[in-house]
């Protein structure tokens, strides 16, 4: 799959500081650690800033997210992120699993079933 473009993520996000804190009760959403946690906003932006569009995300997944270059040895806690209640939690998992490129993996597989995201557009399937 090709690299998503880094696109820097916008300060309005920080706005969302304390609904983003309290839903993940100070945890990275994806991985629960507890390291360098702020707010990540996924692309598309919208207009304004939207819990619906963000997540609490450590450092190690937010680089994840910036460069599309996902350790498949250390992501097996995404097969849990992608069964997440919370949309954008389970969407930028399913989006970190697409970068991996590893089709004799069928952890990878299952979780991605489970997403239901579009590798085309990276969104959810309607």
């Amino acid at each position: 799959m090709k690299r998503p473009k880094r696109i820097k993520q916008r300060a309005q996000v920080g706005l969302l500081g304390k609904e983003l804190t309290r839903r993940s009760r100070g945890r990275c959403e994806l991985c629960l650690g507890r390291e360098n946690v702020r707010g990540f906003e996924l692309v598309p932006f919208p207009e304004q800033p939207t819990i619906e569009r963000a997540l609490m995300a450590c450092g190690r997944c937010r680089t994840w997210l910036d460069s599309g270059d996902v350790d498949p040895i250390q992501a097996h806690f995404l097969s849990t992120a992608v069964w997440s209640q919370t949309e954008p939690v389970r969407l930028a998992a399913a989006r970190m699993l697409l970068t991996i490129d590893d089709p004799e993996d069928p952890w990878m597989h299952e979780a991605l079933d489970a997403a239901n995201v579009d590798p085309a557009t990276l969104e959810f399937r309607t």
